[in-house]
């Protein structure tokens, strides 16, 4: 009677039904859901489809056809986001897996990177290496540094520009170098 009355597009009608199980639909969804805020998601879209359907569907036994689409609209909802959380913790692992072996090689390749121009900046001249040294290891200004070792501004910054050109084709050469190893590979 009261399905018939729904089916003829009587609100009032639907509100009777709407509240008499809209809490017992609401515990069975977030039993299987485990999720307030998709429970009541899953409920109203069980009614809206309800309300939409109407004319179309033929139904004996209304509170029997409302709890089997929620059973339903929510088992689907509970293996789909079992399907994401899975996927998801899938992804994050071979994410981590895949950030730490990167981390690893960056390492790796700063190391080598860092003996490299630790090695150049060795093989500078004294002063040369001195200089550089205070410009750049110490923050020395380049006029400091001209007072501290008694030389013109000028002499400073050409010996930090050689430094830098030394160190630049250092780097070049080392850079040709493992292309040409990993040419091969």
């Amino acid at each position: 009677m009261l399905w018939e009355q729904i089916k003829s597009s009587n609100p009032k009608a639907f509100d009777v039904l709407y509240n008499r199980l809209w809490e017992s639909m609401y515990m069975k969804a977030y039993a299987i859901i485990e999720d307030k805020s998709l429970a009541k998601d899953i409920v109203q879209e069980v009614w809206i489809n309800l309300w939409e359907k109407r004319h179309k569907t033929e139904i004996d036994n209304i509170e029997a056809y409302l709890f089997k689409a929620l059973r339903y609209k929510a088992y689907n909802e509970y293996r789909n986001s079992k399907r994401k959380k899975v996927l998801k913790d899938d992804y994050i692992k071979s994410n981590k897996a895949h950030t730490i072996s990167n981390n690893i090689d960056n390492v790796i390749n700063f190391n080598a990177t860092q003996k490299t121009i630790y090695y150049a900046i060795e093989k500078l001249p004294k002063k040369c290496k001195e200089v550089f040294k205070l410009s750049r290891y110490d923050g020395l200004k380049n006029n400091e540094i001209a007072e501290k070792l008694n030389l013109s501004k000028r002499t400073v910054e050409t010996h930090i520009s050689n430094a830098l050109k030394v160190l630049k084709n250092n780097a070049t050469l080392s850079l040709l170098f493992l292309l040409s190893i990993f040419k091969d590979l």
